[in-house]
């Protein structure tokens, strides 16, 4: 039995005994969800979760369960839950464009044909619930119920009709990474690295992007209420958005063309945008008449705190490191302080010849000393280092300061 069949018992039976007697039915299989609606003129809500991440487990369990405010909104769907990367067909889920990969739990809502109408997920580098909430998916799929009702329009951008196994990168991401054939399910960040690997080859990479993805609101200037989803609680002084006359209390309705019914459909849409000098068109509610206007953003605007994402800080972009970076005692004090863990080898580690040793603790690394955590740690030399790159570590041992120079190694070394 599958883990994600054997969840759905759990909370069948989790149901039945608290006497929920309007429960909401998780289907497992597109396909026939997707008949399903059809027949029933219903529309979809079809979640992906990735089981091996704890982030958002809550929220999914909060979903799955459903309550007094979810359930009676969930079964006026046709409600799936996939738990597969591999299963996100590019027929029907433009995972390329419209669905940040490097989160675990994700949904689409999508007309009984099939068509997208928007996105519900999000998290940030403080947390995987700055972006979500209950209160926020009921908002989302309020206005998603009046849209459907309404025979509204559905996201019409062409995208890639192949599964992420079907794509030439997948080949050569997996290639020398053996465990990704053999897991049980694809995880949502491998497709991402799937895409970057793709990229890569096609030669239209750089690093810079990896920090562009999926910017926030804030880029702009717009602050926006977590669990409304779309009204705008504040703006940032002197921003492109104050810039371009949006006030608070203004409910944004599109952007860039793209109809908005989440904060995840608006960070959708700045994130397919130029990442250079541009004009967004944004258009909104204030006091219920409509408006528009342009936000006139500078190049680099996208720039946003992506160090937490797995697939930039233990991507298939930059060097290893030759040791992987643990959290020191003095982390969270104002410098840098990691532990090397070598391995269970230590001595056959490329940096035990240059003396550095796993009771070391690194407070310095070519002249950085920000206390940055693990991941902004390898998220900085990934993105600032290569093979062969001279390496000057300080570290401290028995109140003792030493200097240690050595060389990224090649993969094979790793």
């Amino acid at each position: 039995m599958s883990l994600s069949r054997l969840i759905f018992l759990i909370l069948a039976v989790s149901n039945l005994c608290r006497g929920n007697e309007t429960s909401v039915i998780w289907r497992e299989g597109f396909p026939a969800a997707l008949r399903e609606a059809q027949a029933a003129k219903k529309p979809l809500f079809v979640t992906f979760r990735c089981l091996p991440c704890k982030q958002c487990a809550a929220f999914d369990k909060n979903v799955l369960e459903g309550g007094p405010k979810l359930t009676p909104l969930l079964s006026q769907f046709i409600t799936v839950r996939i738990t597969d990367a591999a299963q996100l067909d590019g027929k029907y889920f433009p995972y390329r464009t419209h669905q940040d990969l490097d989160l675990s739990w994700w949904g689409y809502f999508m007309s009984p044909d099939g068509g997208v109408y928007g996105v519900f997920g999000g998290k940030d580098h403080v947390s995987d619930s700055t972006r979500i909430s209950e209160e926020a998916l009921v908002n989302t799929m309020n206005r998603i119920l009046v849209h459907h009702r309404k025979g509204g329009d559905i996201i019409t951008e062409k995208h890639d009709p192949k599964k992420p196994t079907e794509l030439e990168a997948y080949d050569q991401f997996a290639k020398p990474r053996s465990h990704v054939r053999q897991q049980a399910c694809l995880h949502c960040h491998q497709v991402n690295d799937i895409l970057t690997t793709e990229s890569i080859e096609s030669g239209t990479f750089t690093k810079a992007k990896l920090m562009e993805r999926w910017p926030l609101p804030e880029n702009t200037g717009m602050i926006l209420d977590r669990d409304h989803g779309l009204k705008v609680v504040d703006i940032v002084a002197g921003s492109p958005a104050e810039k371009a006359g949006i006030k608070t209390g203004d409910e944004l309705i599109y952007l860039e063309g793209t109809h908005l019914f989440s904060q995840a459909d608006l960070r959708g849409a700045l994130h397919r945008a130029d990442s250079g000098a541009t004009n967004l068109q944004v258009a909104w509610l204030r006091n219920g008449a409509p408006g528009s206007r342009e936000i006139a953003v500078d190049a680099g605007w996208k720039t946003t705190e992506n160090w937490w994402r797995k697939s930039i800080y233990d991507g298939v972009v930059g060097p290893y490191l030759g040791f992987f970076p643990l959290q020191g005692r003095g982390q969270g004090k104002g410098s840098l302080s990691v532990k090397p863990f070598m391995g269970k080898d230590a001595k056959n580690s490329p940096w035990w010849a240059s003396g550095l040793r796993p009771n070391h603790e690194i407070i310095e690394i070519n002249g950085r000393s920000d206390d940055w955590n693990t991941r902004q740690f390898l998220t900085w030399f990934r993105l600032n280092h290569e093979v062969g790159d001279a390496v000057t570590l300080k570290v401290k041992s028995s109140g003792k300061v030493e200097t240690i120079t050595g060389k990224i190694p090649p993969p094979e070394s790793n």
